[in-house]
């Protein structure tokens, strides 16, 4: 079973994403405290090496930056155009020792929740072309929605670039929801993107998957690879024990009384058999 509990409350996201939004911040002239003033999250986490903030701990700083940027759209392109392989460093050894563009691409699929559970993705192959299609298990508001596929987009063809070693131009970015005004003041920097597209997707010709990376080591990434699967087994080993204390939290009394099965589910982002499964391993159930 390797589906991932995402808690808004519980760390999720790299720490390094909030170091270039305040780093982006910066550059507009503000400095660390005026961003962070008010916000749920200590100076101390941000200079953490390896630490995660938690869905909502990102989501207010966001939205800080896009209040005091005026809403000027674009920050997820940006972000996404920044963010190296570093950003997650055992992963990138890991992509980097991958022989081909296909090996790296099913790789980080299989093992990319470890390290950032708020994303999925599948590998699709249609009429001569591979297909990397991206979705998310919450909802979000517009600005919000546009922002993370923004980012997740335009971070994984940076990083496939990165592995390849040059910019790759053969791939096209498909974004479900209509273009916006911002795009404009990054378009020379993006490949080919289309919008309304009723899907948030990468294509590209199938014979790309292919294509060598220079770095690539089939022994290294036999070794790194059982060490992310060491590192995945460790987190669902807590996840096990963490789903009882998180079911716990959200039975509340309220006018309605205690909420059920389905609603637990949905506030955890998984489906009610997805629960269901999670409680018997952790050998316990859901009564009220």
């Amino acid at each position: 079973d390797n589906t991932f509990i995402l808690d808004r409350n519980s760390p999720s996201v790299p720490v390094e994403f909030a170091r270039l939004i305040l780093l982006m911040a910066g550059e507009r002239g503000y400095q660390r405290e005026v961003i962070l003033d008010g916000l749920n999250i200590p100076t101390t986490l941000i200079d953490e090496e390896g630490a995660s903030l938690s869905v909502d701990q990102h989501e207010s700083l966001l939205l800080r930056m896009i209040e005091l940027s005026n809403h000027e759209g674009g920050l997820g392109y940006e972000l996404g155009l920044r963010i190296g392989l570093t950003t997650h460093s055992l992963m990138a050894y890991a992509l980097l020792s991958q022989v081909t563009l296909g090996d790296a691409i099913r790789f980080g699929i299989e093992f990319s929740q470890v390290f950032v559970p708020v994303y999925r993705g599948k590998l699709l192959e249609e009429d001569g072309y591979a297909v990397i299609d991206i979705s998310m298990d919450m909802s979000l508001e517009d600005r919000l929605y546009r922002y993370a596929y923004d980012l997740a987009l335009t971070s994984v063809w940076s990083g496939l670039c990165n592995l390849m070693g040059s910019a790759w131009h053969e791939v096209e970015l498909w974004f479900n929801y209509p273009e916006p005004e911002y795009y404009a003041n990054y378009k020379d920097r993006l490949p080919t993107c289309r919008f309304d597209m009723g899907a948030n997707q990468l294509c590209f010709p199938i014979a790309q998957l292919a294509k060598r990376i220079h770095t690539g080591d089939a022994v290294m990434a036999q070794l790194m690879t059982e060490k992310i699967k060491r590192e995945r087994d460790a987190r669902h080993q807590q996840g096990r024990a963490d789903i009882v204390s998180l079911v716990r939290q959200r039975l509340i009394c309220g006018q309605q009384g205690y909420p059920d099965l389905e609603m637990i589910s949905t506030q955890l982002f998984m489906s009610t058999r997805t629960l269901k499964r999670k409680l018997q391993q952790a050998n316990t159930s859901f009564q009220l």
